[in-house]
This record gives structure tokens, C-alpha cells and sequence, in this order.
């Protein structure tokens, strides 16, 4: 799968979140830098890997 296909999913999937009125965590869009950036505060969610991945579902 191409890194552009996997990117047109994510926005469509952001996009029908903001249609159900489905609202994510913050986190939910943060980038990679984003996670650097954060301090231990955020530790619970690295621990429990509470982010997603579109890639995992095939």
C-alpha cells in the first residue's frame, strides 16, 4: 500500500469522525515530533499504546 493511499484513509477517517460527531483525543493528531516534544505526563498512553494505526487493519 502506498504511503498516499494510507493518507487519503486517514483524512477520509478523520473526516466521517467529524461527521458522527466522534470526537478523538487530542493525541489522536499528533505527529511523531508532536510525541517527542511530550514529557512524562504522557507516559500512560506510550505504556499502553493507546495511539492507532491504519496499517494494523490490512
Amino acid at each position: 500500500m502506498k504511503r498516499s493511499e494510507i493518507n487519503q484513509i486517514i483524512r477520509e477517517g478523520l473526516e466521517f469522525c467529524q461527521e458522527m460527531k466522534f470526537c478523538l483525543p487530542p493525541f489522536a493528531l499528533w505527529t511523531p515530533e508532536d510525541w517527542t516534544t511530550r514529557g512524562h505526563e504522557y507516559d500512560e498512553i506510550r505504556d499502553n499504546m493507546l495511539g492507532w494505526d491504519v496499517t494494523d487493519h490490512g
